[in-house]
């Protein structure tokens, strides 16, 4: 066998990042996080389980890399969302709580991963700004919304302080509807109401048309308070 060529299904030299990451993510969307383990994705991967060591150092550097990429997504799926509102004339603060729950929906295992149901390097730098600038996008549209201006840049740091309570009181709210739905919907834990007739698409729908318009009218009506 030639260096660095793995058998039939493995890997070839300089893509075993790419290829410990491919397995990672088939092994979350089929078993989840409860049945994750380091020695499935290198199975997977075509290689031993001590083989990943130098890419990743162990199951917290590969989810660390798992959840990076999660946040990533996520970002990318907002700042689309925000920029088809922009376009169309729509809401840009609907339009990324949309983009929150479909990012949550299209890789459940995923979404997990990056919200800590498993271990990660918190300290890792990579990660930490993905995370900020998942959150910047959020923060800078409730903020938008609100009629703020941005005095710091939230893709890059998080705001060192926000000018009005009601400013902090919005970013938590959005942040807490559009996660908060999320995860009880991944999680399992709106099933009695997926057995109502209509199923998951009528949560989804009422999620998209009601919850996420309450959302909006909320901060809305927070800016004219704000301004009263």
């Amino acid at each position: 066998m030639a260096m660095g060529v793995a058998g039939r299904g493995g890997y070839h030299h300089g893509d075993l990042r790419q290829a410990m990451i491919d397995a990672a993510e088939a092994v979350l969307a089929e078993k989840g996080v409860d049945g994750f383990t380091l020695r499935e994705c290198a199975r997977r991967a075509g290689v031993s389980p001590a083989a990943p060591a130098h890419h990743f150092g162990n199951l917290v550097g590969l989810l660390t890399a798992v959840a990076t990429l999660g946040f990533d997504e996520l970002s990318n799926a907002m700042e689309a969302a925000v920029a088809d509102a922009a376009a169309s004339g729509g809401d840009r603060l609907a339009a990324i709580a949309d983009a929150y729950l479909a990012t949550a929906l299209a890789r459940p295992g995923r979404f997990r991963v990056v919200f800590g149901r498993l271990g990660l390097k918190r300290g890792d730098e990579a990660l930490m700004r993905a995370g900020l600038r998942a959150f910047g996008i959020l923060v800078r549209e409730t903020k938008l919304a609100l009629g703020r201006h941005m005095t710091d840049d939230p893709l890059t740091r998080l705001p060192s302080s926000y000018s009005e309570d009601a400013d902090l009181g919005a970013i938590l709210f959005v942040w807490s509807l559009t996660h908060g739905f999320s995860t009880m919907l991944i999680d399992g834990q709106l099933g009695s109401f997926e057995t109502l007739p209509g199923g998951r698409e009528r949560l989804l729908k009422l999620y998209s048309q009601q919850l996420v318009q309450l959302l909006v009218s909320a901060v809305r009506q927070s800016r004219s308070d704000i301004g009263a």
